[in-house]
């Protein structure tokens, strides 16, 4: 979508404080490098007494990104908060209701009606000021590392196969910084100041999870309909008649090139920031999401894609040429009989 599209829709549904995001640091970009500008604005979740920083992406992604603080004093306070009063599953319901809200102005622009795939990640962001070496912090706590990550929560009693598993991701640049990355939740232990750049860095790779696994149902959902569908005319026998699978194959040929535009945009992102150690981050975030399996999956269902569709058009030319040939006969035997 374009940037003013973007922006007429959203002045629909009553927003009107835009701004464009940018990165907390002045990172230096080429001009010729494309970069993932969002729409940002600010809403406020009034049931959760809360401000929240809202994205809209060119290529159909919202985001939605709210911080609760937790003023405590170790770990085992913050693992004792978020098990007895998890807010994150109010705040899910409240995000609902802002997306139906804003998607209401989007629909004019929606190809179909297919289902939204909604994603909620959470980042436990903790200020390194007095807890001095991070990786000591993260051993001495394990337990409640891997149970924050992975939530689970009553029985902590992890294996070192599942420790290992879970803390496979990490990085650290400092000895007093830290950042794991699982498939559920995020850790990360800094300065207060190096936040926002990390955690959108973790959204992008969360986003380009989103959109492949978008594409991969889109992609299902479409192929079964086309072997639902097909299987029920009753005049597949003629030879000009497609049963609507042009329209349907054609559409998913199109994912090819809408695939590429969208991970052209996410890639390379040490060029995107300048910021070599960045770029290690959004890498260590897209092996946790399984990126390139994500990737490589559709773009092997679009190979298959355009075998069936090579394979259909074939079998139509077969029963038009078939049907020629009745034809030729037929026209033959009228001129034989001097019909």
């Amino acid at each position: 979508m374009k940037r003013e599209e973007i922006i007429e829709s959203l002045k629909k549904s009553g927003v009107d404080n835009f701004k464009e995001h940018q990165l907390e640091d002045n990172y230096e970009r080429p001009e010729f490098i494309s970069y993932p500008e969002p729409v940002s604005f600010h809403y406020e979740f009034k049931q959760l007494n809360q401000k929240a920083k809202v994205k809209v992406y060119r290529y159909g992604v919202l985001s939605i990104k709210t911080t609760f603080s937790y003023e405590v004093d170790s770990l085992e306070q913050l693992h004792e908060l978020v098990k007895e009063k998890d807010i994150r599953k109010r705040t899910i319901n409240e995000f609902d209701k802002l997306y139906n809200k804003i998607s209401n102005y989007f629909t004019s622009l929606l190809k179909d009606d297919s289902d939204v795939f909604s994603h909620t990640y959470s980042v436990y962001c903790i200020d390194n000021s007095n807890i001095g070496e991070a990786y000591d912090l993260v051993n001495k706590n394990k337990d409640i590392v891997i149970s924050l990550l992975t939530e689970e929560y009553d029985n902590m009693n992890f294996s070192e196969e599942q420790k290992k598993a879970v803390l496979d991701y990490d990085i650290s640049f400092f000895n007093s910084d830290y950042s794991a990355i699982y498939w559920n939740n995020a850790l990360i232990i800094d300065n207060n100041s190096n936040f926002n750049d990390k955690l959108f860095i973790i959204e992008l790779a969360n986003i380009q999870f989103n959109v492949l696994k978008t594409y991969d149902e889109y992609i299902d959902q479409h192929l079964s309909d086309y072997l639902t569908d097909n299987n029920k005319k009753i005049l597949n026998f003629l030879p000009f008649f497609k049963s609507g699978i042009s329209k349907k194959i054609n559409e998913i040929m199109k994912l090819r090139f809408e695939l590429e535009k969208v991970v052209d945009v996410m890639d390379n992102f040490e060029k995107f920031q300048g910021e070599w150690y960045l770029a290690r981050v959004y890498y260590l975030a897209s092996k946790a999401f399984q990126i390139d399996r994500w990737r490589n999956l559709i773009e092997n269902r679009i190979k298959k894609v355009n075998e069936l569709y090579n394979l259909i058009n074939s079998e139509i030319n077969r029963k038009r040429m078939l049907w020629l040939n009745i034809l030729m006969l037929l026209l033959f035997l009228l001129w034989f009989l001097g019909i």
